[in-house]
């Protein structure tokens, strides 16, 4: 399986990176970026989906990244695919999950990068590995693109999410409703309560009520 205009690359039995190629990236100067997982934010949350025709693009997410683009941003993925580790699905599954999500997103150039890793939760793995909540695939991103992590944000549905984006030096980020976002929305306010109330973290139901002007306006 291939995504003709992304470099592929397995860069560990457990970690994964797929590169849009056909972009010439400013690594002299210092770039802004929008983190996404993926499954519950840019596509329904379809529980260890390896089913290319089970992929759905959720509200607002089209236009988000249409609009951050215009706006200088990277978009860029982070995501825990432990269903590969549990045998679930397999990298070539994943690919064509990836793959027809971008077809769906109708632009390639939307996606600058995805990063994922295959642990499960369960597995004991080093302290290098890019599970979230670890930082890792954020900080991988951040070499590889020169990325201002003052200027950047992350958008996620776990807490998982939010804490890696925390572990990274992120300034901002963003939870929504969607994909285990409600159940989830609870354990968040809680463990980012000062983050909250100092309008570090946003809280939404969906990517369509997203401003970015806004972002950084505190």
């Amino acid at each position: 399986m291939t995504l003709k205009n992304y470099d592929i690359q397995r860069i560990s039995s457990q970690n994964h990176k797929i590169k849009f190629k056909n972009k010439i990236y400013n690594v002299q100067r210092r770039n802004s970026a929008i983190f996404f997982d993926r499954d519950g934010v840019l596509i329904d949350d379809m529980h260890y989906i390896s089913d290319p025709k089970d992929v759905k693009i959720l509200s607002g997410v089209k236009e988000l990244l249409k609009k951050s683009k215009n706006e200088g941003y990277l978009n860029i993925v982070i995501s825990n695919q432990s269903g590969i580790s549990r045998g679930l699905l397999n990298w070539n599954d994943y690919l064509k999950v990836n793959s027809q999500m971008i077809k769906l997103l109708g632009n390639e150039s939307y996606i600058d990068a995805i990063y994922a890793n295959s642990n499960s939760p369960n597995e004991i793995f080093s302290e290098d590995s890019w599970r979230k909540p670890s930082p890792n695939m954020i900080l991988e991103a951040v070499s590889e693109f020169n990325i201002d992590l003052e200027k950047s944000f992350l958008i996620g549905d776990r807490f998982s999410d939010l804490l890696s984006a925390k572990n990274a030096g992120l300034r901002k980020f963003v939870h929504v409703l969607t994909g285990h976002g409600e159940k989830e929305r609870e354990i968040i306010l809680t463990n980012f309560r000062e983050d909250y109330e100092s309008n570090k973290l946003i809280v939404l139901d969906n990517l369509s009520g997203l401003e970015l002007n806004l972002i950084f306006e505190n």
